[in-house]
Protein backbone atom coordinates (compact mmCIF):
# COMPACT_ATOMS: atom_id res chain seq x y z
CA UNK A 1 0.00 0.00 0.00
CA UNK A 2 2.92 2.57 -0.07
CA UNK A 3 2.73 2.80 -4.04
CA UNK A 4 3.52 6.81 -5.11
CA UNK A 5 0.27 8.44 -6.00
CA UNK A 6 0.11 11.48 -8.58
CA UNK A 7 0.12 14.53 -7.85
CA UNK A 8 -2.40 16.89 -8.63
CA UNK A 9 -2.03 20.23 -10.37
CA UNK A 10 -2.98 22.21 -7.40
CA UNK A 11 -2.15 22.38 -3.15
CA UNK A 12 -4.02 19.75 -1.13
CA UNK A 13 -4.18 19.22 2.13
CA UNK A 14 -5.78 17.42 3.87
CA UNK A 15 -6.13 17.91 8.09
CA UNK A 16 -6.24 14.62 10.09
CA UNK A 17 -7.63 14.13 13.56
CA UNK A 18 -7.33 11.33 15.39
CA UNK A 19 -9.10 10.24 18.82
CA UNK A 20 -5.50 9.06 21.01
CA UNK A 21 -7.52 5.34 20.90
CA UNK A 22 -7.18 5.28 17.39
CA UNK A 23 -3.72 6.20 16.78
CA UNK A 24 -1.14 4.22 15.14
CA UNK A 25 2.19 4.56 13.95
CA UNK A 26 1.71 5.17 10.55
CA UNK A 27 -2.15 6.04 10.27
CA UNK A 28 -1.86 9.58 9.71
CA UNK A 29 0.29 9.19 6.49
CA UNK A 30 -1.96 6.23 5.26
CA UNK A 31 -5.03 8.72 5.76
CA UNK A 32 -3.21 11.36 4.38
CA UNK A 33 -2.15 9.20 1.12
CA UNK A 34 -5.85 7.90 0.53
CA UNK A 35 -7.37 11.41 1.35
CA UNK A 36 -4.61 12.46 -1.50
CA UNK A 37 -4.91 9.68 -4.08
CA UNK A 38 -8.88 10.50 -4.09
CA UNK A 39 -8.04 14.09 -4.44
CA UNK A 40 -5.45 13.32 -7.59
CA UNK A 41 -8.37 10.37 -9.33
CA UNK A 42 -10.47 13.70 -9.91
CA UNK A 43 -8.27 15.72 -12.18
CA UNK A 44 -9.39 19.12 -10.76
CA UNK A 45 -8.24 21.54 -13.29
CA UNK A 46 -4.76 23.43 -11.95
CA UNK A 47 -5.68 26.44 -9.35
CA UNK A 48 -3.55 28.88 -7.36
CA UNK A 49 -5.26 28.34 -4.56
CA UNK A 50 -5.45 25.34 -2.06
CA UNK A 51 -7.52 23.12 -1.26
CA UNK A 52 -8.20 21.57 2.85
CA UNK A 53 -10.15 19.18 4.33
CA UNK A 54 -10.51 17.83 7.84
CA UNK A 55 -10.45 13.77 8.45
CA UNK A 56 -11.54 13.13 11.61
CA UNK A 57 -11.19 9.14 13.26
CA UNK A 58 -13.59 8.39 16.02
CA UNK A 59 -16.42 6.29 17.35
CA UNK A 60 -19.35 4.75 16.91
CA UNK A 61 -20.96 7.11 19.47
CA UNK A 62 -20.29 10.19 17.55
CA UNK A 63 -20.91 8.86 14.02
CA UNK A 64 -24.11 7.81 15.65
CA UNK A 65 -24.91 11.52 17.45
CA UNK A 66 -24.02 13.16 14.04
CA UNK A 67 -26.05 10.58 11.77
CA UNK A 68 -28.77 11.81 14.15
CA UNK A 69 -28.29 15.47 14.35
CA UNK A 70 -27.76 15.60 10.31
CA UNK A 71 -29.48 12.66 9.00
CA UNK A 72 -32.45 11.99 11.42
CA UNK A 73 -30.89 8.36 11.52
CA UNK A 74 -29.99 7.06 15.52
CA UNK A 75 -27.59 4.41 14.09
CA UNK A 76 -23.55 4.74 14.18
CA UNK A 77 -22.26 4.58 10.45
CA UNK A 78 -19.02 4.23 8.81
CA UNK A 79 -18.74 7.80 7.29
CA UNK A 80 -19.78 10.85 6.89
CA UNK A 81 -18.97 13.91 5.00
CA UNK A 82 -19.81 17.07 4.89
CA UNK A 83 -19.04 19.31 1.88
CA UNK A 84 -19.29 22.72 0.41
CA UNK A 85 -21.42 21.65 -2.21
CA UNK A 86 -18.96 23.50 -5.31
CA UNK A 87 -18.45 20.37 -7.17
CA UNK A 88 -20.78 18.12 -8.69
CA UNK A 89 -18.95 14.76 -9.64
CA UNK A 90 -15.72 16.53 -9.51
CA UNK A 91 -16.05 19.22 -11.09
CA UNK A 92 -16.22 22.65 -10.33
CA UNK A 93 -19.61 24.13 -10.47
CA UNK A 94 -19.92 27.29 -12.60
CA UNK A 95 -21.84 30.84 -11.51
CA UNK A 96 -25.57 30.35 -12.23
CA UNK A 97 -25.15 33.22 -15.23
CA UNK A 98 -22.68 30.42 -17.03
CA UNK A 99 -24.55 26.87 -15.55
CA UNK A 100 -28.70 27.03 -14.57
CA UNK A 101 -28.29 24.31 -11.88
CA UNK A 102 -24.93 25.80 -10.24
CA UNK A 103 -24.61 28.75 -7.83
CA UNK A 104 -21.27 28.92 -6.64
CA UNK A 105 -18.72 30.80 -8.08
CA UNK A 106 -14.86 29.44 -7.97
CA UNK A 107 -12.70 30.57 -5.43
CA UNK A 108 -10.33 33.48 -5.63
CA UNK A 109 -6.64 32.69 -6.85
CA UNK A 110 -4.93 32.80 -3.70
CA UNK A 111 -7.65 31.76 -1.79
CA UNK A 112 -7.31 28.47 0.34
CA UNK A 113 -10.66 26.74 -0.40
CA UNK A 114 -11.82 24.66 2.50
CA UNK A 115 -13.72 21.53 1.01
CA UNK A 116 -15.20 20.22 4.46
CA UNK A 117 -15.12 17.37 6.86
CA UNK A 118 -15.23 13.59 7.11
CA UNK A 119 -15.94 11.61 10.26
CA UNK A 120 -15.41 8.04 10.15
CA UNK A 121 -16.01 5.62 12.87
CA UNK A 122 -13.12 3.33 13.80
CA UNK A 123 -15.20 0.89 15.52
CA UNK A 124 -17.24 -0.16 12.28
CA UNK A 125 -14.38 0.48 10.13
CA UNK A 126 -12.68 -2.91 12.07
CA UNK A 127 -16.44 -4.02 11.97
CA UNK A 128 -16.43 -3.87 7.87
CA UNK A 129 -12.72 -4.99 7.65
CA UNK A 130 -13.57 -8.31 9.09
CA UNK A 131 -16.68 -8.92 7.54
CA UNK A 132 -14.96 -8.31 4.37
CA UNK A 133 -11.65 -10.13 5.65
CA UNK A 134 -9.28 -7.55 4.56
CA UNK A 135 -7.04 -5.05 6.51
CA UNK A 136 -8.02 -2.35 8.67
CA UNK A 137 -5.68 -0.23 6.67
CA UNK A 138 -7.34 -1.67 3.45
CA UNK A 139 -10.90 -0.29 4.97
CA UNK A 140 -9.86 2.72 6.09
CA UNK A 141 -8.01 4.01 2.85
CA UNK A 142 -11.50 2.92 1.29
CA UNK A 143 -13.93 4.99 3.36
CA UNK A 144 -11.20 7.90 3.63
CA UNK A 145 -11.28 7.86 -0.41
CA UNK A 146 -14.95 7.75 -0.23
CA UNK A 147 -15.36 10.59 1.92
CA UNK A 148 -13.18 12.47 -0.06
CA UNK A 149 -15.20 12.14 -3.19
CA UNK A 150 -18.13 13.24 -1.36
CA UNK A 151 -16.50 16.46 -0.67
CA UNK A 152 -15.83 16.46 -4.36
CA UNK A 153 -19.26 16.39 -5.45
CA UNK A 154 -19.71 12.63 -6.10
CA UNK A 155 -22.56 10.74 -5.12
CA UNK A 156 -24.28 7.09 -5.15
CA UNK A 157 -27.93 8.20 -4.92
CA UNK A 158 -28.90 7.37 -8.51
CA UNK A 159 -27.61 4.78 -10.90
CA UNK A 160 -25.32 6.92 -13.30
CA UNK A 161 -23.94 9.05 -10.55
CA UNK A 162 -23.02 5.68 -8.34
CA UNK A 163 -21.31 4.52 -11.29
CA UNK A 164 -19.12 7.74 -11.72
CA UNK A 165 -18.22 7.73 -8.42
CA UNK A 166 -17.39 4.10 -8.13
CA UNK A 167 -15.31 4.23 -10.88
CA UNK A 168 -13.77 7.18 -9.43
CA UNK A 169 -13.03 5.26 -6.03
CA UNK A 170 -11.86 2.54 -7.82
CA UNK A 171 -9.01 4.39 -9.26
CA UNK A 172 -7.84 5.80 -6.19
CA UNK A 173 -7.75 2.85 -4.45
CA UNK A 174 -6.19 1.51 -7.60
CA UNK A 175 -3.37 4.14 -7.22
CA UNK A 176 -2.61 2.89 -3.79
CA UNK A 177 -2.59 -0.70 -4.93
CA UNK A 178 -5.83 -1.71 -3.52
CA UNK A 179 -8.04 -3.61 -5.71
CA UNK A 180 -11.42 -3.99 -4.38
CA UNK A 181 -15.12 -5.44 -5.21
CA UNK A 182 -17.54 -2.85 -3.71
CA UNK A 183 -20.59 -2.95 -5.07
Amino acid sequence: MTKPIARTARAARPHIRIRAAYRKIGRMSQVRTAALAAFGVVGLPASEHEAVWTISLTDDEELRRLNLQFRGIDTPTDVLSFGTERYRDGKLKLPAAQSPQASIAPAEDGAVEYLGDIVISMERCTEQANAAEHSVETELALLVVHGTLHLLGYDHDAKARKGRMWSAQARALQSLGIILDVA
